[in-house]
């Protein structure tokens, strides 16, 4: 079975499939993209405790690339549950130190489905460097990935250094 669908440009970096320029064109044609926004706006749910972590937080992401308006809800719920989690953190911790068997035992259960809806949350905006290197085109792979017509600064240089060369 086959995996889900790779853009253009990922295709291109990897190297493994070679598409024709038409092909490239009808894929990137079919590829969705959603332009960032000016800045992080927290939904209007968001408690506002939760605003200025989701602005700092929404701003990193912007600036990576990684947040567009429609995952404004998705990092609200992740600092809504991160919330939850330290919560259900502290009375399982309390209910340990009070040596209630039974207690730390719920508490722990309730502690680990936050945990696990955290990370999940995390792992979908690109929060861990493992969902970050799934999400994007690494940098270097990027710049292989140019056109020919394309030179990068160090191309540029050399490029001139040689026409220096050559002609004095």
């Amino acid at each position: 079975m086959p995996g889900p669908r790779q853009p253009v440009e990922l295709l291109k970096a990897k190297g493994n499939k070679h598409l024709t320029r038409g092909e490239e064109d009808a894929r990137r044609d079919q590829e969705v993209h959603v332009p960032p926004p000016d800045q992080a706006q927290p939904p209007r749910w968001l408690l506002k405790k939760f605003h200025r972590e989701f602005r700092e937080i929404g701003e990193i992401l912007r600036q990576a690339g990684l947040y567009t308006e429609l995952d404004r809800d998705v990092l609200g719920q992740f600092l809504v549950v991160r919330d939850r989690w330290l919560r259900a953190d502290k009375l399982a911790s309390c209910a340990i130190r009070d040596k209630d068997e039974k207690l730390a035992k719920e508490w722990s259960a309730v502690q680990s489905t936050y945990f696990r809806q955290c990370r999940q949350c995390a792992e979908v905006m690109g929060l861990s460097i493992s969902s970050r290197c799934r999400l994007v085109v690494p940098e270097v792979l990027a710049n292989a990935a140019r056109d020919e017509g394309e030179e990068d600064e160090f191309t540029r240089m050399l490029r001139a250094r040689q026409s220096r060369a050559a002609g004095g």
